[in-house]
């Protein structure tokens, strides 16, 4: 009967890597070897059968396949049950379905397709509808497949690049200060909230027996924060070292002329808020300079907590002829400052909301720690206030240095 049949030339799918693999799953034999049969004249020689809804199941989690012929109409679990369980193990969004019915069923056939079934065909089944039905779904396949595949590739080689960038970003931070010829520590940590981040932590010493830091937040996150970030890390250690090389490290001088120079180029108004300061390691004298960034704090050798008061300007990058003013404060022996930024005062999880008055609590308790234990239990303690597992939601980032003479 079948050589009798005038069945078209088989159809194949162009760029297969394999024989594509068929599943027919139907409760009524002679229905499985009559589709078996004309799948394997049209080319399909990998055809496994199914008798019923479970077994189907069974054979799809032990390997894969290219396409199912599903009966609707099935004892004990039917068609319907069998895709919905497809649908919810996550298989259908790889896996096309093709069901097979009556020409009663078709309302039933309207419900399969609704849950994601691919196409349907009637009973008695056509020998040139199946070959074509069965044809567009495995290109249609074959097609899903291949960009999957290029957006799985493309999405890899964007995350090792990203993790590159984090690694070149976490490298501008420099390692902590604790050299025995200085009277100075500094300590910093820098978390972002992404692969990279925006937020800019740098601190370096001087021919001129000084430290510069510099802490700072980008507007917005990811890439282009991370770029506007190493721009402005560049721009200002440019123009410290001709300040200080004319004689002129100036803080507010500092920052006024990165701002001008920031503000070239900056079709995407993109900005950074920031503290920038200079401490003369043999004084203890403090100058530092506020680009609308939050206030550092001064932790006091007695123990004692107080925010720096400083005169609002615009965050760099935002108009060119703003101007920073310089700012002073005289450190005692043990005084500090503690440098941050919002990422720690807004950091929020499920488990709870980190505050500024939680940090200027937890800085109490523990505000005479070293450098490094302070910041180790700083981060602690917001993750405990937000959720160890909860994902940042914005870089966090700090800074503490201490001036204590007696080292030198």
């Amino acid at each position: 009967m079948l050589a009798s049949m005038s069945i078209p030339e088989p159809a194949r799918i162009q760029g297969a890597a394999h024989e594509p693999a068929l599943l027919v799953v139907d409760d009524i034999e002679d229905n499985r070897d009559m589709l078996t049969a004309r799948l394997g004249v049209l080319g399909y020689p990998d055809v496994t059968t199914a008798a019923s809804g479970p077994e189907a199941l069974e054979l799809i989690a032990q390997r894969p396949f290219d396409l199912v012929l599903l009966d609707v109409m099935m004892p004990g679990m039917d068609g319907i049950a069998v895709l919905q369980a497809l649908r919810e193990g996550g298989q259908l969004a790889e896996l096309p379905v093709i069901m097979v019915s009556a020409l009663s069923e078709l309302e039933r056939v309207v419900q399969c397709i609704e849950l994601g079934a691919e196409d349907y065909l009637t009973k008695p089944v056509n020998a040139t509808l199946l070959r074509a039905r069965v044809g567009a779904s495995l290109e249609k396949k074959r097609l899903r497949d291949t960009v999957r595949e290029t957006t799985r590739a493309q999405l890899q080689q964007l995350d090792r690049e990203l993790m590159a960038a984090r690694a070149l970003q976490l490298s501008m931070v420099p390692p902590d200060l604790e050299a025995p010829d200085l009277p100075v520590t500094v300590h910093a940590c820098l978390h972002p909230a992404r692969h990279v981040g925006g937020d800019l932590c740098d601190f370096f010493v001087t021919d001129g027996n000084a430290l510069w830091f510099v802490v700072g937040d980008v507007s917005g996150k990811a890439a282009a924060a991370a770029l506007f970030m190493a721009r402005t890390w560049s721009t200002l250690r440019s123009v410290v070292a001709r300040a200080e090389a004319a004689g002129q490290g100036d803080p507010g001088a500092v920052l006024s002329a990165a701002n001008r120079a920031l503000c070239e180029a900056n079709e995407t108004s993109m900005f950074t808020t920031l503290v920038a300061g200079r401490l003369d390691l043999a004084s203890g004298a403090l100058e530092f300079a506020n680009a609308g960034h939050l206030p550092p704090l001064h932790l006091e050798s007695t123990g004692a907590i107080r925010p720096l008061e400083f005169e609002g300007r615009l965050p760099l990058g935002a108009m060119s002829d703003t101007d920073y003013p310089t700012q002073r404060l005289q450190l005692a022996a043990g005084d500090g400052l503690f440098v941050y930024t919002d990422g720690i005062t807004e950091a929020a999880g499920p488990a709870g909301q980190y505050s500024e008055q939680c940090l200027l609590d937890d800085l109490s308790g523990f505000g005479q720690l070293s450098g490094g234990e302070l910041l180790k239990a700083l981060v602690a303690r917001v993750r405990e206030a937000v959720g160890e597992d909860a994902p940042l939601e914005d870089d966090l980032t700090a800074l503490v240095q201490r001036w204590s003479p007696a080292r030198s």
